[in-house]
């Protein structure tokens, strides 16, 4: 078969491999054979699902449209890391998520992660990691439960602007994924007091919109650099909408908390702490 000028195999095609090293599909699915013999040679073409694909996102899951690389909010943001939230005990997804940074808050994650009291107490000071780079010893520490949730939560009061991009894969209502937001704060673990409370009220009270979210509609969370959370929602027809705010920034801090450190979403988690592994050296 002739590809760009060189012959492969059927068995070669398969290990084809478009963008960062990730293979798009099968030869079955990505190539369609023509029954016409050139030389002995196979004449082959691109079907629709390589036609139609985007360098500018990245497929999360089938059933809902890909994640932008790119969002612009307040800001420019950039992707930092993606995965699905599933429910455990019903083994069936929820919803696809992007986490985004601030392109002009990538800086931060150097600075955080290489202060001198971070690095000497949390990441590089254990006796094996004194043979690892500091990138390897960041992603080992953010793996760690303990160093993790100190790690992240100084990284977030560095007062690092991210946006949480969740896309349901199924028909929900904004009752709903108000709730999950309710129960996946009380998840952190944290004690319930006052400051909490008042800031859960807050969280319910901007969802002043009702009714239902169709599947691939996406429900945007940004926080700002004071630590407040707008909150957006973005159908496939109109153009993005604010739908509320959160002033009190615990909510911010802790539903981020639980996005890079917790148990939401563990491929979501350990794709941000490649990401952030990687650009602690930038």
């Amino acid at each position: 078969m002739i590809f760009m000028n060189k012959i492969f195999t059927p068995q070669a095609f398969k290990s084809i491999k478009l963008i960062a090293g990730v293979t798009i599909a099968s030869t079955s699915s990505v190539f369609l054979y023509n029954n016409v013999l050139n030389h002995h040679h196979h004449t082959i073409q691109l079907d629709d699902k390589v036609k139609d694909f985007d360098p500018t996102a990245i497929s999360v899951d089938k059933s809902v449209g890909p994640l932008p690389l790119n969002l612009k909010l307040s800001t420019s943001y950039q992707l930092l890391g993606y995965g699905t939230r599933s429910v455990t005990f019903l083994k069936f997804r929820v919803y696809a998520l992007g986490i985004y940074i601030a392109d002009d808050d990538v800086e931060k994650i150097p600075l955080v992660f290489d202060s001198n009291y971070l690095s000497n107490t949390f990441i590089d000071d254990h006796d094996q990691g004194k043979n690892k780079s500091h990138s390897e010893n960041v992603s080992d520490a953010l793996k760690t439960p303990i160093k993790s949730k100190i790690l992240i939560s100084n990284f977030l009061d560095s007062n690092v602007r991210l946006v949480a991009r969740i896309t349901p894969v199924r028909n929900t209502d904004f009752g709903h994924l108000k709730d999950g937001l309710i129960k996946s704060i009380l998840a952190s673990g944290i004690p319930n007091d006052e400051n909490l409370d008042n800031g859960l009220n807050e969280l319910r009270n901007a969802f002043q919109r009702k009714g239902s979210v169709p599947k691939n509609h996406n429900l945007i969370l940004e926080r700002l650099t004071n630590g407040e959370l707008q909150i957006y929602y973005e159908d496939l027809i109109h153009d993005r909408i604010k739908i509320g705010k959160v002033n009190n920034p615990i909510i911010s801090k802790l539903l981020f908390l639980q996005y890079l450190q917790g148990g939401l979403s563990p491929d979501t988690k350990d794709c941000c702490i490649k990401r952030i592994s990687e650009l602690v050296v930038i």
